[in-house]
């Protein structure tokens, strides 16, 4: 995997919720269904993102190898699998996601601690 895939995927959280939605649905599949075989129907909403995007979002995570597609016919349409290589990203991605937030936190906190006394109070009564 190439880190390039990563800075993406963190630039892009919409596409993190799409690629992580399939994991979780192909995980929870599988509990209820030994037999599972990891494909998933397309899915035409997820939280968090704009519908008009998944066309897009799904691409881009082919495209990455993150994400692979098969056609099932005319009746059945689209079906999406994660790939090893997506599986293997989810966790260093989550895991970038938390160190960004708490970079974002702490100097949210710093900014609070720079302002003037009347802000800092409305920021705490908020």
């Amino acid at each position: 995997m190439i880190d390039f895939e990563l800075e993406q995927m963190l630039e892009n959280p919409e596409w993190s919720l799409v690629l992580k939605h399939y994991s979780v649905l192909r995980r929870e599949t599988k509990e209820r269904d030994p037999e599972f075989d990891g494909w998933i129907v397309r899915q035409n909403e997820v939280d968090g993102v704009v519908t008009e995007r998944l066309p897009r979002i799904h691409g881009k995570l082919i495209a990455f190898d993150l994400l692979k597609f098969q056609l099932s016919g005319r009746d059945s349409g689209v079906f999406y699998k994660v790939t090893r290589t997506g599986e293997n990203m989810l966790p260093r991605l989550e895991e970038q996601l938390q160190d960004l937030q708490a970079q974002l936190q702490v100097a949210e906190e710093a900014t609070e601690e720079d302002a003037p006394p009347e802000e800092q109070e409305l920021a705490r009564s908020a």
